[in-house]
């Protein structure tokens, strides 16, 4: 696996405001802020089923999918197989790196 340490770094640089001038979708946009406001409120991560209910939608797939282009547009981070684990980029906690 390739890693480009130019792209991590600048991800790593990204603030809150700088995420939010990323082009999204509207839905995506939606699910970014919400998942920005819950770690606001609750300090951990929503999980697939969380958001779901407040995007008002039955399945999960379609979440996962949307959560799976916010980590590639770089304003999400996750751990795979970890649950809660997705946060803004702008979050840094050593336990999910």
């Amino acid at each position: 696996m390739i890693i480009n340490r130019e792209m991590i770094a600048a991800r790593a640089d990204l603030v809150r405001a700088a995420c939010m001038e990323i082009k999204m979708t509207e839905v995506q946009r939606e699910v970014f802020l919400f998942i920005d406001e819950y770690w606001i409120e609750f300090g951990f991560g929503p999980s697939l089923r969380d958001i779901c209910d407040y995007r008002k939608k039955p399945g999960i797939g379609n979440t996962a999918k949307i959560i799976d282009r916010l980590v590639k547009l770089g304003v999400l981070k996750r751990v795979k197989g970890m649950g809660r684990s997705v946060r803004p980029v702008y979050l840094n906690f050593r336990k999910l790196d």
